[in-house]
């Protein structure tokens, strides 16, 4: 489509200007878009077609013709209506940590993005940050934007050097029928362990790495609160910080006399909130009972025969001299006696260890048993018989029933 502009005064040319714009600025929301152009042969200003997009002005339009249009050549585009006479060239090659998105046609240039792993920063592709050790992936980087990163939830853990990984939940050993070893942080999960059987069924015929002499005389003055008459559920009710699992609970109840289920329900506690403030006197307590025993220079060179005088002069149901010949094959010399006593404990778990060594002692000497035998076992009786420290476990035990809050403030794990 064409039009003359006539050649006549001033104010005429205006006019008929004005009248053109107005008549293209129309023409353009039903066709295509006008451009002016000079006819170089008449000098008459004509108003022409553009070219669509893939094309490019082949012949420019007459009084007569309209605006021929030709399609752009290969390896050229032209994204737009345009006037030009010529199409643009497509870009050769992308940039560094670029790949190509869409390769170059007639109406498109060719179109570059950041390959994965990397976002654009003005011009360049720079790679996804990586969430430092504590913090997880909340949204993932794209080709256009950074990676968004957030501290892990209680519970969750994320040990960091990823651009891609949220945080993951805390491994459940329980679930798994697994012991917790160590609880999860906001930067390691939970390690699990196979769950030993419980000590009150499970022969001792090998020797335990986890001794729980000392441990079992502090909680025996703990259960000596007549918490023995105390439903086991209602007691696992009230004891603080993080509870024991149901089904733990179900395999003591099965496998223990009822003597037994409190000092092992208070072990299993024990376990569960090794990492509260509050326990740490009673862990402490236990660790260096266990250390003294364990470093008693009177009893580091204990002989069978040592073992079985020890066990035929303690109280109540005899340990097996079978049992104390396995702990001697399988156990360190400074772990015999604790072995042995732990033995003889299991098996009489209604007799009061310090009362029982001092009966032994009383037989050992009557006997003429070797001096650094009786001293091993006073030394043994001084450590876990001590009233004034029974007491001040009886004590701790009792402030934390009375304070739950101290639990519910700390929180181990995910600071």
């Amino acid at each position: 489509m064409s039009a003359r502009i006539a050649r006549s005064n001033p104010a005429m040319k205006l006019m008929v200007l004005f009248t053109i714009s107005l008549s293209w600025a129309f023409q353009q929301q039903g066709g295509p878009p006008k451009y002016q152009y000079r006819d170089p042969v008449t000098s008459d200003l004509l108003l022409c077609d553009q070219c669509p997009p893939g094309t490019a002005v082949k012949h420019h339009c007459t009084a007569d013709t309209p605006t021929e249009c030709q399609p752009c050549p290969e390896r050229h585009f032209a994204e737009h209506w345009h006037w030009g006479d010529s199409c643009q060239y497509c870009t050769s090659v992308c940039k560094e940590n670029q790949l190509v998105k869409q390769q170059c046609n007639s109406t498109h240039d060719q179109l570059c993005e950041c390959a994965a792993g990397f976002h654009l920063v003005v011009e360049f592709c720079i790679a996804h940050s990586t969430c430092p050790p504590g913090y997880g992936v909340t949204a993932a980087g794209t080709p256009v934007s950074n990676t968004v990163c957030e501290r892990c939830p209680d519970g969750h853990f994320s040990a960091g050097g990823s651009s891609t990984e949220p945080c993951q939940p805390h491994r459940n050993c329980s679930d798994l029928g697994l012991k917790t070893l160590r609880w999860g942080t906001s930067t390691s999960d939970s390690l699990c362990g196979k769950r030993p059987p419980l000590e009150c069924s499970q022969p001792h015929t090998v020797c335990h790495t986890d001794v729980t002499l000392c441990e079992e005389a502090v909680f025996q003055s703990i259960a000596s609160l007549r918490l023995s008459s105390v439903p086991l559920e209602r007691l696992l009710e009230s004891l603080p910080g993080q509870r024991v699992d149901r089904k733990s609970v179900e395999r003591l109840k099965k496998a223990c006399s009822p003597q037994q289920q409190v000092l092992q329900l208070l072990r299993l506690w024990r376990e569960q909130n090794k990492d509260q403030d509050k326990l740490y006197g009673i862990i402490q307590g236990v660790n260096h009972c266990e250390r003294k025993v364990s470093r008693c220079n009177n009893l580091k060179n204990l002989t069978l025969d040592d073992l079985l005088k020890v066990t035929n002069s303690l109280p109540g149901v005899k340990v097996q001299e079978e049992d104390v010949q396995a702990v001697v094959s399988s156990c360190l010399p400074r772990q015999y006696i604790l072995q042995v006593l732990h033995l003889w404990k299991t098996a009489n778990h209604n007799l009061d260890l310090a009362k029982g060594l001092s009966h032994s002692l009383r037989v050992l000497r009557s006997q003429g048993a070797p001096r650094y035998l009786l001293k091993g076992l006073k030394t043994i009786i001084r450590i876990i018989g001590t009233t004034s420290a029974h007491k001040m476990y009886e004590k701790m035990f009792v402030s934390m029933l009375q304070d739950e809050s101290c639990f519910k403030a700390h929180k181990p794990l995910n600071e």
